[in-house]
């Protein structure tokens, strides 16, 4: 989880909201991590704007072939990756980092999430 895609992630819910898209993220930390790490970086109890699901059993990021690939700092981390999923469950579009900051923009995301209708 970066903090500085979560802001702009938060600063751009309405018009994901408009575009008929719901913005969901997987972090792959326990609850008390995820909690010090948003208490940490100034966002306060509903904040986010948008659902953050917990995944420290890695389900979800290894369903999605990003689990544990990239080593951060000293430790092995997930490898961030950005998907738009259609209504029926299909992906439409992915985006697996090559490296830590290798992440797409809110505007990235939201052209993708266009292309859909």
């Amino acid at each position: 989880m970066c903090h500085g895609q979560l802001a702009q992630l938060r600063d751009k819910v309405k018009a994901f909201q408009e575009a008929g898209a719901q913005l969901l993220v997987v972090d792959p930390h326990e609850s008390w991590s995820a909690k010090r790490f948003l208490k940490d970086v100034g966002f306060g109890a509903g904040d986010v704007g948008y659902p953050l699901l917990l995944d420290p059993a890695q389900t979800a990021s290894a369903a999605y072939g990003v689990a544990m690939q990239m080593r951060i700092h000293t430790e092995l981390s997930n490898r961030p990756a950005s998907f738009v999923i259609d209504r029926e469950g299909v992906v439409r579009y992915e985006r697996r980092g090559k490296t830590f900051a290798d992440r797409p923009t809110p505007a990235d995301l939201l052209r993708e999430v266009s292309l859909l209708k």
